[in-house]
């Protein structure tokens, strides 16, 4: 008996309402990796900026943001047909460029445009394109594709419009989009000038999500008091992302033609920038007393501009790397070398199982998968002071501090994919190479990312193995990516090498045998004379070594004193814990004398008690100059004092000098009642060098002054009624070494140290000529 076989049929899969929201809302991590998306949507269009605007509220139906590209736009064809085909793209082509500028397209997945889901409720897209004269919109309710339902049965409005305006305006529209009014989202449009655009594309997030409203407040609420010149905003999340998207486009095309002209490129890919403009304008409401919308421009990370060490070159298409290495570690020592790891070098490292073998030779097919691409990699010598200084001056940095954060934001290396940022590499996940494995295990010769600033670069289609994760997060881990890193592995152990023998000839960070040992000068100047050397050189080289002997006596003398300072210190400690059983036993005494006073003769009780009283005033001296000296112990230690306790204190140990020279010693009666919890000492410290000037230059003056302390609304500030600082000097005087007295012994530390250990426990002093006399102001800065 024969069995009947059913035809075989052909099926398909009818994706649910649920693939929606998988592909767009729950792909992306941090909100600022959509805004990201949505940007290099712009980019991709050809647009020559992008607004990105961002309104917080604290009720969730009036919140809302917007991205606006002045791009080509999309005609209702594109809108209404292949843009609501997820996974379709018309990017997914051979010739993968941009028709204006023929940029290469960033995205081809055809799932970027979901992004906005990550971020709201109600998404809405306005475009049009330059010969339309009508805009073309769709809304869409996230929430629909929540439900159990399959994807071809979710319906939501779109149509064409004249006015922009009128979509969040008008009851019609507010009906069919079935969203509530909202006159504080069009007059944004209006003042950010998105609501009438020739071409371009706006989409616009209503009603965000609590998760997000969360995430960009509090990222708002810490935002640190900016240097001069430095927008408010370039420490939040949103801004440095944003920026660290399009850092690499410039740096990209940098890049590529530093290696053309050195002929390690023989192709022009550059992105001809100047031809191919492209910015981002960052805004929101979250700004601190803010009445109007301001854009602030975007811009690219200031520390690529210097370096100490710089690798940069290619990786070829078989693994071979070829570039320069750049030394710029010490003015008048700059040069380049080439930089280079041969094909049998990584076969060597084959060995030990580090790489895929390049090239298999038995059917002599290329294995080395991830294709040819391009490497600029920054290294510091964070480690020495002197060095952070110099850098922060080349990158026209206002302090130190300054640059160390913004290179602290920034370090690690990064990936730039077509000329904008790949996350997480260099952000979220700065090791990725693991290079902080390798320097634990030799110091010496590796760098780790706390010393770097670098980028990788890929292009399309070259790098197209290197494949995206779905949700922007990086690359898949196939065997191109594990290439790549492999090969960068051997680049840093090549770079951290010669690094370390540079640093090792220039002596940089080795210990000397004595800091103090001089050059023999004597054996330079007999060197001289053997060489014949005319009686000019030799005169002028004997007064230039008496020069630099004075100097060097000099600095030793400012040695001396600070090694007086520091056995100072110890000796207050001691003096403070000795005095106390003395002055105890002082006083006891003092008691007991006032008890058996009455049994003295009266012939000699005068005397007797002018010696009590001589005896109780000298104890209350000494008891209240150990008191002064208490803020001294303890150093260490935070706890709540009154400043003002802490500055009379200070005034009790020059108590002779002050009644002496009539010196007035004057407190603002705000001060009563001022507490602050902190490190004690640093104050004592600070009062003691400031009142220490100032009674030094009002007894100069011959005349009677003042000493005053009083609150500037969060400032402390110690004046004086002496002479005033000499202007050419005043923005110098917390400088090491710089001194305006005249005496041998003056040495120029005391404000030196003020100004170190107050900057060490947060706070700031500065000095200013006022009409009453010089002053000088404590200001607490806000924590790191």
């Amino acid at each position: 008996m024969h069995r009947t076989i059913s035809p075989i049929k052909q099926h398909s899969f009818t994706p649910g309402a649920m693939s929606i929201i998988q592909m767009g809302e729950e792909l992306i991590g941090h909100p600022s990796t959509a805004i990201n998306e949505l940007v290099k949507n712009g980019y991709d269009a050809d647009a020559d900026y992008c607004k990105v605007y961002l309104y917080h509220s604290e009720n969730v139906n009036n919140s809302f943001a917007f991205v606006f590209d002045d791009g080509s736009g999309m005609n209702d064809k594109t809108l209404f047909g292949d843009w609501l085909k997820p996974s379709v793209s018309s990017k997914r082509t051979e010739y993968r460029k941009s028709k204006k500028y023929e940029r290469t397209y960033l995205g081809s997945k055809g799932i970027g445009r979901l992004a906005a889901m990550a971020l709201g409720k109600v998404i809405t897209v306005v475009t049009k394109q330059k010969t339309e004269t009508s805009y073309n919109w769709i809304t869409i309710d996230r929430e629909l594709f929540r439900e159990d339902n399959l994807l071809s049965e979710i319906k939501f409005p779109g149509a064409s419009v004249e006015n922009v305006i009128n979509l969040f305006t008008k009851d019609e529209y507010s009906k069919a989009r079935s969203v509530a009014i909202n006159d504080t989202l069009a007059e944004t449009l209006v003042t950010a000038k998105c609501e009438a655009f020739t071409s371009g594309t706006l989409i616009i997030i209503e009603k965000l999500d609590d998760s997000v409203l969360k995430i960009l407040k509090d990222d708002h609420q810490q935002i640190e008091t900016p240097e001069d010149g430095e927008t408010i905003y370039a420490t939040t999340t949103f801004f440095k992302s944003l920026s660290t998207l399009i850092t690499p486009l410039e740096l990209n095309d940098n890049i590529l033609r530093e290696l053309k002209s050195r002929k390690i490129l023989s192709k022009d890919l550059s992105f001809k920038k100047s031809k191919n403009p492209f910015s981002i304008k960052y805004g929101t409401n979250l700004l601190p007393g803010q009445d109007e919308l301001e854009w602030l421009d975007v811009y690219s990370v200031p520390i690529h501009s210097i370096y100490d060490y710089r690798a940069f070159g290619k990786v070829t298409f078989n693994g071979e790397v070829f570039g320069k290495l750049s030394y710029n570690r010490i003015k008048g020592d700059v040069f380049e070398e080439k930089f280079e790891i041969a094909e049998l070098k990584i076969e060597k490292e084959l060995e030990q199982g580090r790489l895929f073998n390049p090239v298999d030779t038995k059917n002599n097919k290329k294995t080395f998968e991830p294709g040819e691409f391009y490497f600029d990699i920054r290294v510091y010598d964070m480690g020495e002071s002197d060095n952070v200084e110099k850098l922060a001056h080349e990158a026209k940095y206002k302090s130190i501090t300054s640059f160390r954060k913004d290179f602290k934001e920034f370090q690690g290396l990064r990936v730039s994919k077509n000329g904008f940022g790949v996350k997480p590499y260099g952000e979220e996940v700065e090791d990725w190479i693991g290079l902080s494995k390798a320097r634990v295990q030799n110091p010496g010769q590796n760098v780790n990312t706390n010393q770097i600033l670098g980028y990788i670069y890929f292009i399309s289609p070259e790098n197209d193995e290197l494949e995206e994760k779905t949700n922007r997060e990086g690359f898949l881990e196939n065997k191109a990516f594990i290439q790549v890193k492999e090969v960068l592995g051997s680049i840093f152990s090549v770079l951290g090498k010669r690094r370390y023998n540079y640093r090792l000839t220039h002596g940089l960070g080795r210990p000397v045998t004595s800091k103090h040992k001089r050059p023999d000068f004597e054996e330079y100047l007999d060197s001289l004379k053997a060489l014949n050397a005319s009686q000019k050189v030799i005169s002028s080289t004997e007064k230039f070594m008496k020069d630099v002997s004075t100097s060097m006596d000099n600095m030793e003398e400012s040695l001396t004193f600070s090694e007086r300072l520091a056995a100072l210190g110890s000796g207050i400690e001691l003096l403070y814990h000795e005095l106390a059983q003395p002055l105890s036993g002082l006083r006891t005494a003092k008691s007991s004398f006032e008890l058996k006073k009455k049994k003295v003769d009266p012939s000699v009780l005068d005397n007797f008690v002018a010696d009590i009283n001589t005896l109780h005033h000298s104890t209350e001296i000494i008891y209240e100059l150990r008191q002064s000296l208490q803020p001294a112990i303890g150093r260490t230690r935070k706890k709540k004092f009154k400043v003002l306790n802490t500055f009379l204190k200070v005034c009790n140990l020059y108590k002779s000098d002050t009644e002496e020279h009539n010196i007035k010693i004057i407190a603002d009666d705000r001060l009563e009642n001022y507490e602050i919890t902190d490190i004690e000492y640093a104050f004592w410290i600070s009062f003691l060098n400031i009142i220490n000037n100032a009674v030094y230059w009002i007894k100069q003056s011959g005349n009677p002054g003042e000493i005053r302390i009083h609150l500037e609304k969060e400032a402390i500030v110690v004046s004086n009624s002496g002479p005033l600082i000499n202007n050419k000097y005043i923005d110098f005087i917390f400088d090491y070494g710089v001194t305006t007295r005249q005496e041998k012994n003056a040495t120029g530390l005391g404000l030196s140290f003020t100004r170190s250990i107050l900057t060490k426990n947060n706070w700031d002093i500065s000095a200013e000529n006022r009409s009453y006399g010089p002053a000088f102001i404590l200001i607490r800065t806000k924590d790191e």
